[in-house]
């Protein structure tokens, strides 16, 4: 039977997090912020099945389907030395499907996510590690806190904006 996990946290830079190494970590890749000039390689990484950005039905915006480019850019669209550049998501998955029906699920969760916020979605399939249980696959989701446009970043995702901009546009909270 399979044991269900979800969990949402923020990448935010108070907490001394990067959108662009997280990205890395998550794909195993190679990035570099281009905020601070760092570069963050995880290609070594292993367990990663399978990497994937998705875009909401309708958005024509293929420049963010380069993990650099969109990572870099939400890094680039927030000012503020505290600000959260993006959301993340760890879900696990049942070890009781196969791989590709886990892809299958994962990408289906994703797509909605990306259709109800408008924003960019890069998901991330791992499997189980040596020192881990040999049921512990997992996706590591990350999301735009800015919805995706054919030009680049746009305005808040409604998940990120505060409940007194929600109330005056006659919005749930």
């Amino acid at each position: 039977m399979a044991i269900y996990h979800c969990s949402m946290k923020p990448i935010a830079r108070s907490g001394g997090r990067s959108a662009v190494a997280s990205a890395a970590y998550r794909a195993a890749e190679k990035l570099t912020n281009e905020r601070d000039g760092l570069t963050h390689d995880f290609r070594a990484k292993q367990g990663v099945e399978h990497v994937e950005i998705v875009l909401p039905d309708g958005v024509d915006a293929e420049w963010a389907r380069d993990r650099s480019a969109l990572w870099n850019a939400a890094e680039k669209a927030e000012n503020r030395k505290d600000a959260r550049v993006a959301r993340e998501f760890e879900v696990a998955l049942p070890h009781e499907l196969q791989a590709s029906e886990r892809i299958a699920l994962t990408r289906a969760f994703v797509q909605e996510l990306a259709n109800r916020y408008g924003a960019a979605v890069d998901f991330a399939v791992h499997s189980p590690h040596g020192a881990s249980d040999v049921r512990n696959h997992h996706a590591h989701i990350m999301m735009t806190t800015r919805e995706v446009t054919p030009g680049g970043l746009g305005d808040k995702t409604l998940i990120e904006r505060e409940n007194k901009w929600l109330l005056s546009n006659d919005l749930p909270t």
